[in-house]
């Protein structure tokens, strides 16, 4: 187990790393059919990756509103909020983390190796795949702190399985997000987590270099409301490693058990999103 004053100052060097580059920010609204606004945006982060975003928020509004960030899951694509949730008074910004979805241009000659993105570059922390994806979500805030039509001290985010344990380990570095929704979330507690007990996971220098992005030692070191999920029937995301993060946390939080849920999407614990992020924001 790596010493939590490590990760510490291993986030610490990555963030002054990563502001050290420009953002650079673009945005494109979008001629959309629809009855709120869309735009493209693109930003620059960590070792200068193009990060591509949507951002929607309701057509008609001059008045600064709450932001909620929104990471896909493992496939890369599929967001854990739509677009039109915007329309219950929100900027919502769809984050496509490098080499997933619409960031998904990878340089000449790189592959992702082995089982996808878990083990991209997993050989030292300076590197790896997930350091540049957490620190992509993190630009995305950098990048609402620039808009003049966002309330910077209403920035909430959401996300499952590989969304919700980005959101989950994000909120530990970067304060500035008050609260937190995470849908049966990946990535949890991994030197214990029976979905990887015998494959090459498992291998000691890895859950090493694991240590720097789990949820269960990034999200105590953040004090904002929490909302999780688990699912009893969860092989992909086992109910016990989401519980190992809740009982760390510190601030107000909740966890949802569903016993006969599968890693799936759930309508019951959407609607509870929708009534945990204006308690918050």
């Amino acid at each position: 187990m790596i010493n939590k004053n490590k990760i510490k100052e291993f986030w610490k060097k990555t963030l002054l790393e990563a502001r050290q580059i420009p953002l650079q920010p673009t945005q494109i609204q979008l001629q959309e059919s629809v009855p709120y606004i869309v735009e493209k945006i693109t930003y620059k982060s960590l070792n200068g990756f193009l990060i591509t975003c949507l951002l929607s928020k309701p057509a008609g509004k001059t008045n600064k509103l709450p932001a909620i960030i929104t990471i896909p899951g493992y496939g890369g694509w599929e967001q854990s909020i739509t677009l039109s949730e915007c329309q219950r008074g929100y900027v919502i910004l769809q984050v496509f983390p490098r080499k997933q979805g619409l960031s998904s241009k990878l340089r000449p000659g790189e592959k992702i190796s082995g089982p996808g993105y878990l083990l991209q570059d997993i050989e030292n922390p300076e590197g790896y795949f997930y350091q540049g994806a957490y620190i992509d979500v993190i630009r995305g805030i950098d990048y609402l702190a620039t808009r003049g039509d966002v309330d910077t001290k209403r920035i909430g985010i959401m996300g499952t399985s590989q969304g919700g344990g980005i959101a989950l380990s994000v909120s530990g570095i970067d304060s500035r997000i008050k609260t937190i929704v995470a849908h049966v979330p990946f990535f949890c507690d991994m030197r214990y987590n029976p979905a990887f007990k015998n494959t090459e996971l498992n291998n000691p220098g890895y859950l090493d270099n694991f240590d720097y992005f789990d949820p269960v030692n990034l999200a105590p070191m953040g004090k904002a409301p929490v909302l999780l999920s688990s699912g009893g029937q969860d092989e992909t995301c086992p109910a016990e490693t989401i519980k190992s993060v809740f009982e760390k946390l510190r601030g107000i939080k909740a966890l949802i058990h569903y016993p006969d849920l599968t890693h799936t999407s759930c309508t019951d614990f959407y609607l509870f999103s929708w009534n945990w992020m204006p308690l918050y924001l």
